[in-house]
């Protein structure tokens, strides 16, 4: 009997490498469905760029299994050119040519007869305001420029993965509003898309879901909504967090001075029932106000964790 359930776009199953005699990925385990948006998020070294290294299949799984549309990618190594659009963490761009003969190289890698390959240049050039490089060597050009060149030779053969590592790498405000919105469109056509970065703010701008990698290993999956709400709270009188950490939905307590509490709750929706339990205690609150991004707050303990032998 078969299942009916479809092939996630991209799955990654117990998947390790060890680079330079170091164990860069440990067991990560992934899925990735059409239309989701995964951020990737992690310090330097966490095994981010060597995690899409392999998902793109320019890096073999020492051990562990990496599928694309239900493929095997060790089984199928010329599948990647056809079904993903990788972008590493440096355009990997030919220096002698010229901006439209890089763009016209990358079609035609992937398969692009010159009529459609004209077209989705001309189409990604007008995208990614890049006519005024057009004629300009890549080896001229600037970061920002490069990034944006590399992210149109990933677009270029429209795959329904795209792979990218730091894309926002030297963008300016303007150019990196006009990647979130292009990513949002292409998410809404389907696309599935990995993005790596530093840059929480992207995360919560452009991602469904995020996952955030420590040493190595798989720290956190969810939704990007379903990150616990942390408020900010403030008291007439001093409050005992032991009394506030027994309170249903609240997940943490913690005071930042006599006066003010940071709470962080289970359910985001139940600050109405928090307040009603605090007045009903006789704390009734004198502020309530958002804390850190939950998001933020997530990243930074999992960053301070050490590793688990």
């Amino acid at each position: 009997m078969h299942s009916s359930v479809p092939h996630a776009l991209l799955q990654l199953n117990k998947v390790y490498r060890r680079r330079g005699g170091h164990d860069v990925v440990q067991g990560v385990s992934l899925s990735l469905q059409a239309g989701e948006v995964l951020g990737l998020l992690g310090v330097n070294g966490a095994g981010k760029s060597t995690t899409l290294m392999m998902m793109a299949g320019a890096l073999a799984a020492d051990r562990g299994q990496i599928t694309v549309q239900g493929r095997n990618l060790a089984e199928v190594p010329g599948q990647p050119r056809q079904t993903l659009g990788y972008l590493p963490e440096h355009a990997p761009l030919w220096n002698e040519l010229s901006v439209t003969e890089q763009l016209h190289a990358s079609g035609q890698l992937r398969g692009l007869n010159l009529r459609r390959r004209t077209q989705r240049s001309r189409q990604l050039l007008d995208t990614l305001h890049l006519n005024d490089v057009e004629t300009r060597l890549c080896g001229q050009l600037s970061l920002g420029q490069r990034q944006r060149v590399g992210l149109a030779c990933a677009l270029l053969h429209e795959p329904p993965l795209l792979i990218l590592d730091e894309p926002s790498n030297g963008l300016d405000p303007l150019q990196a509003e006009m990647l979130r919105n292009l990513l949002r469109e292409r998410a809404a056509a389907g696309v599935g898309i990995v993005l790596s970065t530093h840059l929480l703010s992207e995360v919560t701008a452009v991602c469904t879901r995020v996952a955030i990698l420590h040493e190595g290993r798989l720290q956190h999956d969810a939704a990007v909504a379903a990150t616990p709400q942390a408020l900010r709270i403030g008291f007439a009188i001093p409050v005992d967090v032991t009394y506030l950490k027994t309170l249903q939905g609240v997940r943490e307590a913690e005071a930042e001075d006599p006066l003010q509490v940071r709470i962080v709750l289970e359910d985001p929706t139940q600050v109405a029932a928090l307040t009603r339990a605090l007045v009903a205690a006789g704390l009734p609150p004198v502020r309530i106000e958002p804390a850190s991004p939950p998001l933020a707050r997530l990243f930074l303990d999992i960053a301070s964790r050490r590793a688990v032998a």
